[in-house]
């Protein structure tokens, strides 16, 4: 198997760790870059360690276990399933968590493998996906500070996920207020203090996140070089590390309205067609299988995309800037969402350059 094939230019990648490490720096951020986008492969992980990150992160055990040799710290992103505890405390050296009955778990697993384990405790800051409410959050961390095993490491919030919604300076510097209620209750220090994901690079670029931020874990921002709450380009990282290619099988004159009796398509779905009348087509050897090929952007420019079936994207190249036949290698920029699904898929090949 040849294509599609999802291209990693590695300097690129490099330099987009080297230069988000630099902009966490002036800003005594620490950053644990999540891996799970690319499914954790490991080329990418070694190139990124050698560009100088030493913390990761990512969603699955599976994805951790697979670089446990790389990098100094290992953060399990998506909260853990009690199921998993023991594999959580061997495998990760810290979690994000919302639960007390998980947390009793990891201690028990902690206890019995005779090992500590750093746990985050995640806050509700209005997106809706996980956390304790604010109120809860002193009572909980009284709890978690008579665990055996757990290291309370620190709060953390997450943004523009479930509900999108954007990190503001209010909302971080709440956040900030919560950790210092903790550290002044018990008289500790909590290390971290966690403002949420890419959707925060545009305060932290600007300077802006609140004193007493001081760690953020980001994929999106650095992998496809823009923050995520208003998708702008972030400094001088490039966002073109990754370029899918897809091989034309046909390519011929036909009309851009299907003709008959319509039913549902292959998806249950009642697509509408605009009449373009006869156009030049091209089908690619990808599809929905593979990834959302709506998300892609053909990099040759005057090619528009139609739809897809499970094994086929359509495109419209009648006004392709380079005349495109059968064999033909098309190009195109992915988003995340194409990216993730890209990278999952094993019918796509992948290959750093």
């Amino acid at each position: 198997m040849k294509n599609p094939t999802l291209y990693i230019d590695r300097q690129k990648l490099m330099h987009n760790v080297r230069s988000m490490l630099n902009i966490a720096e002036k800003n005594n951020v620490q950053i644990h870059f999540v891996t799970k986008v690319f499914c954790a492969l490991r080329p990418i992980v070694e190139a990124m360690v050698e560009a100088g990150c030493t913390l990761l992160a990512d969603s699955r055990l599976e994805n951790i276990a697979n670089y446990g040799d790389l990098g100094e710290n290992h953060l399990l992103v998506r909260m853990p399933m009690i199921s998993e505890a023991a594999d959580v405390v061997r495998i990760a050296d810290m979690s994000l968590n919302s639960e007390l009955d998980t947390l009793g778990a990891l201690s028990d697993a902690a206890t019995a493998l005779n090992k500590r384990h750093g746990v985050i405790l995640m806050v509700e800051m209005g997106d809706l996906r996980e956390g304790f409410m604010p109120d809860e959050l002193v009572d909980v961390a009284a709890q978690v500070l008579n665990l055996r095993g757990l290291d309370l490491m620190g709060i953390g919030a997450n943004f523009n996920c479930y509900g999108g919604i954007i990190p503001d300076e209010p909302k971080l510097t709440e956040l900030v207020n919560l950790a210092r209620d903790i550290e002044t209750r018990f008289n500790i220090k909590l290390p971290i203090v966690s403002g949420g994901n890419s959707g925060s690079v545009y305060l932290m670029e600007a300077g802006r996140l609140p004193e007493g931020i001081n760690h953020l874990r980001l994929g999106e921002s650095w992998i496809l070089g823009c923050e995520t709450s208003y998708h702008k380009k972030v400094a001088d990282l490039y966002s073109d590390v990754f370029t899918l290619e897809a091989e034309v099988i046909e390519c011929r004159r036909k009309p851009s309205l299907p003709y008959g009796l319509q039913g549902p398509n292959a998806f249950g779905e009642y697509p509408e067609y605009e009449d373009r009348g006869v156009i030049r087509r091209a089908i690619c050897a990808v599809g929905r299988q593979d990834l959302p090929c709506e998300s892609l952007t053909p990099k040759l420019s005057g090619i528009d995309y139609m739809g897809s079936s499970s094994d086929h994207m359509i495109l419209d190249v009648s006004n392709s800037v380079k005349e495109i036949k059968v064999g033909d290698m098309i190009p195109f920029a992915v988003d995340y969402g194409s990216l993730l699904a890209s990278m999952t898929s094993p019918y796509v090949r992948k290959v750093m350059v």
